[in-house]
């Protein structure tokens, strides 16, 4: 799948080139996005030491019921290629929480982070009266800030301030622009990562014995799936 990303971004770049030294028109576009960031996927997390080591846990979803918030600037270069198409390659930075309501909580461990983006969108024009509206399709590749595990409960947790995620996100970003007016537009943006971003550790555990100084040594997985997403609200200007 990175495989797959890297060579539609290099493909649609090259576009650009070709499309930007024939037409010679590009279009600035300015960008502020606000939303909901969710997580969805499985992963055996935050669980206390009997349940760890049970044989009838069971894998526990992520945050998707307990969505979050996301905030975004970006900056994209519009390269028009005929009436109808453009390409917009550009870049943006975001922080987002994945749960507003979680992240004071006692023993929450919420995920927080911070990204820097790059993506490449095509885009289809279409004029409906005064309103122009614009859908745009393409790869998102993001450099992610470590988020990392905090069990309170448990200060010996071998988890504690162990990375949750990998570095590098993939996904596709869809979007909705509609202009009215001579710069202003707004619409809605989303990205699904598509990359299982939840790092698999074993860790080991020492047990002290109760009565007695024998020390047992467990091994405990962090297993499963987590995927990153947002959907927003975009408002922003083009020139």
């Amino acid at each position: 799948m990175k495989r797959i990303l890297f060579a539609a971004c290099i493909f649609l770049l090259s576009l650009t080139s070709i499309q930007a030294q024939e037409h010679k028109k590009v279009e600035s576009n300015l960008m502020f996005n606000s939303g909901t960031f969710f997580e969805t996927g499985s992963y055996y997390g935050n669980l206390n030491w009997s349940e760890l080591f049970s044989p009838q846990r069971t894998c526990r979803p992520s945050s998707l019921l307990l969505p979050g918030h996301v905030f975004r600037i970006s900056y994209g270069l519009d390269v028009k290629m005929n009436e109808h198409w453009s390409l917009m390659p550009g870049a943006g930075v975001r922080v987002q929480t994945a749960s507003l309501l979680g992240m004071f909580a006692i023993g929450g461990d919420v995920d927080v982070m911070a990204a820097a983006d790059a993506f490449c969108a095509l885009r289809y024009h279409l004029q409906a009266g005064t309103c122009r509206i614009i859908f745009g399709l393409g790869p998102d590749v993001s450099y992610l800030t470590t988020s990392t595990y905090y069990i309170d409960a448990d200060p010996m947790d071998p988890r504690n301030s162990v990375p949750k995620f990998y570095r590098f996100d993939y996904g596709i970003q869809p979007s909705v622009t509609f202009r009215m007016g001579k710069h202003w537009q707004w619409g809605l943006e989303a990205n699904f990562g598509l990359r299982n971003m939840r790092i698999p550790y074993e860790l080991e555990y020492q047990h002290h014995v109760p009565g007695s100084c024998l020390v047992d040594v467990h091994t405990a997985k962090v297993s499963g799936t987590t995927h990153l997403h947002t959907v927003a609200l975009t408002c922003g200007f083009h020139f």
